[in-house]
């Protein structure tokens, strides 16, 4: 599930909010060069999608598991490996503005300096990335 935690970057000292995961209609993705988040919602995913789904045992969030099970049991699609499955997310994500690529991995950057020392803000956890 997306969570978001404020960040302080090390580098730079600027605070800000940091967004990450997935949500339960849609995927958020990050520039590799920026930063900047781009949500990918699974309708526009199509049959991608529904073949990643298939080839999930438990489906793809609690939230929606009726749903899942629902494209498991009454859609007639080959599943899709995960590897297979992101390649074609990033693909059809495109490139960032920036020249960057939107990404799964993609670490979360500062958005003054794009560095990718941040601390999680008091409150926000206790983690450095």
């Amino acid at each position: 599930m997306s969570h978001r935690f404020q960040g302080r970057c090390r580098y730079c000292d600027e605070s800000f909010t940091v967004s990450q995961g997935d949500g339960v209609f849609f995927h958020l993705l990050h520039c590799d060069r920026c930063g900047e988040a781009k949500p990918i919602g699974f309708e526009e995913l199509g049959e991608l999608h529904l073949r990643y789904l298939e080839s999930l045992p438990n489906g793809h969030c609690l939230l929606d598991a009726h749903r899942d099970a629902y494209v498991r049991v009454h859609i007639a699609v080959e599943p899709v490996s995960t590897a297979d499955y992101r390649a074609g997310v990033h693909a059809l994500a495109g490139e960032c503005g920036c020249g960057g690529r939107f990404r799964f991995d993609a670490p979360p950057r500062c958005p003054v300096c794009r560095s990718t020392r941040i601390t999680l803000a008091q409150g926000s956890g206790n983690q450095s990335m």
